[in-house]
């Protein structure tokens, strides 16, 4: 039987942690030991929360990677009929405020140290502070592509302001990229950080430079359609020190230890749930390329032994009648405890770049030599090595606008609400070879066109920041599913 999450906390508590976050330094910091170590407990908790409610059950795996139309629904199939369920939406807002709250209290703790002290060591300040802010930019980044307008300037005041105002999509970017380009300048590699509890990088700060570089290349290609001169400066400044290699990709390392495992785990392993199958039109768009990602990313049907995926949008009923071993299910290996949570790879940089390349924005590689790099760092990522599988795929797919976003849709697989927002950027429901399903309206059981444009937000906010709900909803043409960001121009 479904039901709604239902959270445990008071009304008042989450009034004050939604929409402003509440003050966590009486709880985080303990007076008989080093801020350092206060330290290292807040940017682990940030980490461990984000990367457990970016992939969670409700979120990455029942929006993101349906939405993105990877998966479909064995059974329960609203999300991709696009019905949403309210209460995992405020989950979603709450724990990343949170969690971003956690990392703005470590800039707060350092504030307050004297860096004349001789005893304080100014450059690890300077990098545990750097390493935060890049974190949290992360973190407000994602929001925005999500949601649009959020609070940002009067975010995390807690008690002292529990009605922040919502900023607007495009001065939050630009003030974000300001804040990563100065954390990233801000690194001495030679000195320490955290002496401990980094589970992305484990401390190593060249490849936490590489990703704050990642994140504005990102963040700069967002940007191309709507101020295509900060998209260059942004991009141009970045693209020398990004990540160049899946050794130097950024993500949440999940451990075999509750409760920091992989959410699919949960959900499958220790819940014995089995609830998404690949979907009809993924499985055919990769087995119409020969894409050898196909059997690294699903299992075959295990009625057939051959790749059948299970068409999306059904039903409820429909798609429990389906027999699960009649249509392909996930890879065992994405639900190992340990399978990672990625922040950015090395692929998308080189998609990004190819893009870029294109524009005429980066002249150190040409526009196919970057895609042909993206196709062989997701290619090795998922295992494949063998040099003539590759070289054979790439010939068989070569380099073209088009090709080039298909192909950055198949690389962000797991990675459901990267390639949303990819989705709605590049508009692949307008290219036919995406193989994308796209319901005529009489179909919706929201009023949208096509694929929604963005997350409705929280119910919560309407009811408990309601004056600031309603002017952000005007500011951003109304609460919809189907209001486009400001980056994305149809």
């Amino acid at each position: 039987m479904k039901f709604l999450i239902k959270t445990t906390l008071s009304i008042s508590m989450i009034f004050l942690m939604i929409t402003g976050c509440q003050d966590l330094t009486d709880l985080n910091e303990d007076p008989n030991r080093p801020a350092e170590v206060s330290n290292d407990f807040l940017l682990t908790a940030a980490q461990r929360q984000l990367g457990l409610r970016y992939y969670g059950n409700f979120d990455n795996i029942s929006f993101g990677m349906t939405i993105a139309q990877y998966w479909a629904q064995n059974e329960y199939s609203d999300e991709v009929r696009y019905q949403y369920r309210p209460q995992t939406n405020n989950t979603f807002w709450l724990e990343f405020y949170t969690a971003i709250n956690d990392l703005q209290e470590i800039i707060r703790i350092n504030s307050e140290l004297d860096l004349e002290d001789p005893t304080v060591d100014a450059a690890q300040i300077r990098n545990q502070n750097a390493i935060a802010t890049i974190m949290k930019s992360w973190a407000y980044h994602n929001m925005v592509d999500i949601y649009g307008n959020i609070p940002f300037s009067e975010a995390l005041q807690g008690a002292e302001n529990p009605s922040p105002s919502y900023d607007s999509q495009a001065n939050i970017y630009e003030t974000l990229i300001s804040d990563v380009q100065a954390a990233v300048a801000s690194i001495d590699a030679e000195a320490p950080s955290f002496a401990g509890g980094d589970v992305v990088y484990g401390g190593d700060l060249e490849n936490w430079i590489k990703f704050g570089n990642s994140l504005l290349l990102r963040m700069g290609i967002r940007l191309s359609d709507v101020n295509p001169t900060l998209a260059q400066e942004v991009i141009s400044a970045a693209a020398g020190e990004a990540i160049s290699s899946n050794s130097e990709n950024a993500a949440i390392q999940f451990i075999t230890e509750q409760p920091s495992v992989n959410p699919l785990y949960t959900s499958y392993v220790v819940n014995g749930r089995q609830d998404y199958a690949a979907t009809e039109n993924f499985v055919n768009l990769l087995s119409g390329l020969g894409d050898p990602r196909l059997e690294e990313y699903f299992s075959p049907a295990s009625a057939t032994g051959t790749f059948i995926g299970l068409t999306y949008g059904l039903e409820s009923a429909e798609a429990a009648a389906i027999p699960r071993s009649a249509v392909s299910q996930l890879n065992p290996k994405l639900l190992e405890a340990d399978f990672e949570g990625m922040l950015m790879d090395y692929a998308e940089t080189s998609f990004i770049l190819a893009e870029a390349a294109a524009n005429g924005w980066v002249t150190s590689g040409s526009p196919s030599q970057y895609y042909e790099q993206g196709i062989r760092a997701s290619m090795e990522y998922w295992g494949i090595t063998n040099s003539a599988t590759i070289i054979n795929y790439i010939a068989a797919n070569p380099y073209s606008e088009n090709n080039l976003a298909i192909q950055k849709y198949i690389s962000l697989y797991i990675q459901g609400w990267q390639s949303w927002a990819e989705i709605r950027r590049l508009d692949l429901e307008n290219i036919p070879e995406a193989n994308l399903v796209i319901y005529e309206p009489d179909e919706n059981f929201i009023d949208i066109n096509g694929i929604p444009k963005r997350r409705i937000y929280p119910l919560d906010e309407q009811s408990l920041n309601s004056s600031n709900y309603s002017d952000a909803s005007n500011a951003i043409g109304g609460d919809e599913y189907d209001t486009n960001l400001f980056w994305d121009v149809d």
